[in-house]
């Protein structure tokens, strides 16, 4: 046979098996389809056959986490993105949001507030409505978190979705609201809360009204929240300066560095917290010593701080926390690292997509997601 005619039938061959093969976008489509009409069993075979016959195709691995996150298995999901070498770094803007959505519906609470806390801190905009329809779930600890991540977005109209938080039956969820309207600063808070702030029975609650108020511009609540400076309470000194200092009151930062120094945890937390949010630089050293506080909410806080100071000195300690026993803790320090903008944030994200906790596993994705998008 002469050389032209083994090329024509080789050629023939390859038509025929071509259309006689099965259509990959009509079984991708196909798949999509059971796995939206909840066909789990079904899809799931489909899914097996495309990945076996297609393993370098993003949109059968998109099919492929999406299976993974509807049969609750956000190990196998995240661990599919890590394998895929071909997604570099940011592993598809897609695939992460199907991670981060099945941790909003994850049975674990502490992976549902991480994908909130990552998605408020990197404000990861196709992720808005579902961080925003958090704020109705059952569990207080969520709403709480929702409420904290929504002011992350400083969008318009912001004041509107917390004000009615304000009849939340747990009074931490409505201390947060105040915290969250402090940030957000949006003076329309002071006529939406008006009449439930002023009948507030909680006295910490009442408290952190009176703190918005005097931050927005109420300046009688101002003079309120001075007297405060001579509360023993630790909890409560510490928040008065802070709002203070958020008001012009420079002098009274010392205060509130002190709270690093108190007997009472939620007191060296607000510390930290707050002195991340002032961008204190002055305190950076505080902030490092306290990272090796007993309490994880503190470290946690420490955390935090060191991102938002935005001094690269504290990637050090931040690196250090990678290893600590509590997850919130990893996730924040792991969170921290990419707002200090680390060369190598893609490979730590990479290596946390392993971590034995559902709560970091998703932060390494919004972490993959907001470094991803800030390089392109």
């Amino acid at each position: 046979m002469t050389l032209p005619c083994r090329l024509l039938l080789v050629y023939t061959i390859v038509l025929l098996v071509a259309g006689c093969g099965p259509n990959v976008a009509e079984e991708r489509a196909k798949a999509a389809r059971l796995l939206d009409g909840a066909s789990i069993d079904s899809a799931q075979v489909l899914v097996r056959a495309l990945s076996r016959r297609h393993p370098n195709d993003t949109a059968v691995l998109t099919l492929q986490v999406r299976l993974y996150s509807v049969q609750r298995r956000p190990m196998d999901a995240t661990s599919a993105l890590r394998r895929h070498d071909s997604l570099a770094g940011a592993h598809s803007a897609s695939l992460a949001e199907v991670v981060l959505r099945a941790g909003l519906k994850d049975k674990d609470e502490s992976t549902v507030t991480g994908v909130l806390k990552a998605c408020g801190e990197f404000a990861l905009a196709p992720m808005f409505d579902a961080v925003s329809s958090a704020l109705d779930d059952r569990s207080p600890e969520i709403r709480s978190s929702a409420v904290d991540a929504v002011v992350g977005y400083k969008r318009d109209g912001l004041a509107d979705l917390l004000a009615p938080l304000m009849l939340d039956d747990d009074p931490l969820v409505r201390a947060q609201m105040f915290q969250s309207a402090i940030r957000l600063g949006d003076r329309s808070m002071l006529q939406l809360t008006r009449a439930t702030g002023l009948l507030e029975r909680n006295d910490f609650v009442k408290w952190n009204y009176i703190q918005m108020c005097a931050v927005l511009g109420q300046r009688q609540m101002a003079e309120r929240v001075r007297r405060e400076l001579d509360n023993k309470d630790d909890v409560f000194r510490t928040l008065a300066a802070a709002t203070l200092v958020r008001l012009g009151e420079k002098q009274r930062l010392p205060i509130v560095a002190a709270g690093l120094r108190s007997s009472e945890p939620f007191a060296r937390s607000i510390a930290a917290f707050t002195l991340g949010d002032l961008h204190a630089t002055e305190y950076l050293d505080s902030l490092v010593n306290s990272s090796r506080d007993p309490d994880a909410a503190v470290r946690e806080a420490v955390a935090y701080g060191l991102g938002e100071i935005g001094d690269s000195r504290g990637a050090v300690t931040l690196r250090g926390l990678l290893a600590d026993r509590e997850q919130s803790v990893r996730a924040r320090a792991l969170a921290a690292l990419c707002r200090l903008k680390q060369s190598d944030i893609d490979k730590l994200a990479t290596m946390a997509l392993s971590d034995s906790s559902g709560s970091v596993r998703v932060t390494a994705v919004a972490v993959l997601l907001a470094s991803g998008t800030r390089s392109r």
